[in-house]
């Protein structure tokens, strides 16, 4: 699991880093989790179903504006910290 958790940590950094750098461009970046799903990986005793977890992130990406950017969210726009 370290290797796992360090790519997610790298991944979480690069968007924060993005987030600054294209801040003044008026681009939100953001990180999104989509929650423990029921997938062949998060197995059958996951809460959140696949289209669930879709409909909140595609929700938070066509609502989510400047003031966002650089945020770790969670699936349901809960905000996520790291």
């Amino acid at each position: 699991m370290y290797i796992y958790r360090s790519s997610k940590t790298g991944l979480n950094q690069v968007v924060k880093s993005l987030s600054v750098d294209l801040k003044f461009l008026g681009i939100t970046v953001v990180s999104l989790h989509p929650g423990w799903v029921k997938t062949d990986m998060g197995g059958p005793n996951a809460p959140v179903t696949i289209d669930k977890s879709i409909e909140g992130m595609v929700n938070i990406i066509d609502t989510t504006d400047i003031k966002s950017t650089g945020k770790f969210l969670n699936y349901d726009g809960t905000e996520l910290p790291w």
